[in-house]
Formats: C-alpha cells, structure tokens, sequence
C-alpha cells in the first residue's frame, strides 16, 4: 500500500510496508532497532513495548512492559542496548534490553524532575541522561551513580532538547547551549554538528528555522513547506537532506545541498513604501490628505512594509524557503523567473498524526507515531 503522494513531480516516495496497532493511548516515541526488524514504542498507556517482526511479516510484541506513569519520550542506544524512558510523573526509569530482545530489566530510577519529562537524551561519552520536563528546569544526571550533576531552571518549559554528544561540554557551555534552546519556540529540533554545525527547529508556526551556529554568524534560513505545526525532525549527512513530519501528516524532504538565501527581515514603516498611502495607524498623514488608512503587509521577498495593492501578487520563491505562495510586491515579483520557482522539495502524506519520527537510512526505513495509536513503518525510496 503506498503512501499517498502530492500532484507535485516527485523525486522520492514512501511505501507503507506495515502498520502496528494495539496501544490503547496515544504513541509518544517510537525508534527502529539498527540492524533487527523492530520497532520499540512508548505510549500514554503506560507501556514499552519491543515489536519484532515475526514469518508473518508483522509486527508482535515480544516485550510488553508497564511502568507507573504514561511514558512521555525514550532515549534508546542500541550499541549498549541501554533504554531510558521519560515518564508524566517527572521520573526517568533506565532498563537493559536482552541480546534476543525478549527480556528488559530495570536499572535506576532517576528523580529528575516535579512534573512531565518533555525529552531526554542519553550521552555515553559523558555518561550522562540529560532531560527536560514541564517544571521548568533542565537536569543532567550521572548514568554512573544515579546522582543529580546538575540542575537549571527557566521561565518556561522545554518541548524538545538537543545536546552536542560528539563532545563533552562544561557545565557553563552546556546552560550556555541549552539556553539557546529554550529561547527558542520549537516543538522538534535536530542538531548537525559534523562538518558545518546546524540546528534544525520545527515549530507551531508551521515552519523550520535552520540556524546556522557554525557560521556565528546570528544567520538563520527559513523554510515553509508545511499547514500544520512541526512536531518531528531528522537530517541525512549523506544526501544532504532533512525530513521534517507535522500533525497533519505531512512528510517534507527539504534539499539542504543547494545554496539558499536568508529570508529578510521585515521593515516597519508609517506609510507603504511604494505607493507611500498611509497606514491605518498614521492619523497625521491621514488628517493632511483626507485618506483612510491601509492596512500594512510585508514582501516576503525585499521585506518592505507595503499596503494590498502593492503586493496582490503571490508566488512560490524556494531558495528562500517559500515551498508555496507567499505575498510578493509588485517589483520583486516581476524579478523571479520560472526556473527561480522549481521546488526544492518533495512532498508526501503519512495520513495520519505524527508526533514522532525515526529513520534508519541504511536500510532506507523510516518509522511515524502520534496521538491516533498507530505507528506506521515505511520505506523511503528518498534520493
């Protein structure tokens, strides 16, 4: 059964190869297993469960674990086969997975937070499970000892977190690091750090800002390819690529090879600066020449503040990021030529919510879950 393709040409596809039902709650985390035919899940139902994929060709539980509180996120490392589950109650419970897959037992039980953990991510060269949670703070905890490293509290909450693994930080770096973060307002992130050091943020607006900390240079990219929030992220060094997933089952592969150009920022002004009619706000310039006020757009393109009849144009402009129509005025629009609005995009369709995503691009899998209690496992002919 294949997933459901957009009119637009594409380069790639998705094929749905199996669909896992049975959780009676909405599915939070769902990871591939490297190198087995399965899939570990986290759901709402308070259950971890391990998928394998039996003669049949589907999917059976061969475990099928509940723990005290709905399970909020997963952190899984196959090499140690070492599985940390995020939980509603604000505890982090550490189990090892059997080599055959069929047995879990429990290690620690890490009092990191007052309330739901939002993320986690587990670092083996520090050590360190390092989480998230709905009471404001950010805690980093010795795998080692159990013991609390480390605590930092915010004015708000974390949806997601990302932590440099390839190096250890320094306590300072890391608040310096995870600061950033939450200043930001993204539901998904995906850190890049080998080669060129990007960070990926997917967010409510339905858009993906990739921030350019390599650069140091405060350069941030945009990129629109979505109509609802984005709630899952991934990268593909070896394509260049990035998967980016939203709750209404959109499925974007984002072509980051390509040279792309910043997005302005927007202009203000007390008149339209083409026509230079008054804004609605400009009550002397209104007054002196006996005009209602317009209301104030902005060019996606130039940034111009620009009333509607200077931009009733509307044009796709993806080197920008702008994968479907967006207000250009007049001017910038008579400058983008056909081949300046050749997608730099493939589009697909989950069909159904994704609040989660993982891929494993050697075998070319990729695995969606959300609040609908089903997970899907496809194969992704992306190129």
């Amino acid at each position: 059964m294949a997933a459901e393709i957009h009119s637009r040409p594409q380069s790639s596809r998705l094929v749905l190869l199996n669909k896992i039902e049975g959780h009676s709650d909405g599915v939070n985390a769902a990871v591939l297993i490297p190198k087995e035919d399965g899939v570990i899940t986290v759901s709402e139902d308070r259950t971890i469960r391990v998928w394998l994929k039996r003669d049949s060709g589907q999917y059976w539980p061969s475990i099928y674990h509940t723990v005290s509180s709905p399970c909020s996120c997963m952190s899984y490392h196959h090499e140690s086969r070492r599985i940390f589950i995020g939980q509603d109650n604000g505890a982090v419970v550490e189990f090892l997975i059997s080599e055959d897959f069929n047995k879990m037992n429990h290690v620690k039980t890490y009092p990191a937070h007052q309330n739901r953990v939002s993320d986690l991510i587990f670092s083996l060269e520090s050590q360190w499970v390092i989480s998230t949670g709905h009471d404001k703070s950010i805690s980093w905890m010795s795998t080692q000892s159990g013991s609390m490293l480390g605590r930092h509290s915010f004015g708000s909450w974390a949806s997601c977190l990302q932590y440099p693994s390839l190096q250890s930080l320094p306590e300072k770096h890391l608040k310096a690091f995870l600061h950033f973060i939450y200043a930001s307002v993204a539901l998904c992130m995906c850190f890049v750090m080998v080669f060129i050091r990007w960070l990926f943020s997917g967010a409510s607006d339905h858009s993906v800002i990739m921030w350019d900390i390599g650069g140091r240079q405060g350069r941030t990219l945009l990129l629109q390819g979505h109509h609802e929030k984005v709630q899952a992220l991934r990268y593909l060094p070896l394509t260049r690529q990035l998967v980016s997933c939203s709750a209404d089952g959109g499925i974007t592969v984002w072509n980051m090879e390509t040279t792309r150009e910043e997005a302005p920022q927007w202009q203000e002004s007390d008149s339209c600066q083409k026509c230079e009619q008054p804004f609605f706000w400009n009550i002397k310039q209104m007054w002196d020449s006996k005009t209602l006020g317009l209301r104030q757009h902005h060019c996606r393109k130039c940034g111009k503040a620009i009333c509607g009849k200077c931009s009733s144009k509307r044009s796709t402009y993806p080197i920008m990021g702008f994968e479907f129509q967006v207000r250009m005025c007049d001017d910038c629009y008579d400058t983008i030529k056909e081949e300046d609005r050749t997608p730099l995009a493939t589009f697909h369709e989950g069909k159904h919510n994704i609040g989660h995503m993982d891929m494993d691009p050697s075998r070319g899998l990729m695995v969606t879950c959300g609040s609908d209690r089903v997970v899907k496992v496809l194969i992704s002919y992306i190129k």
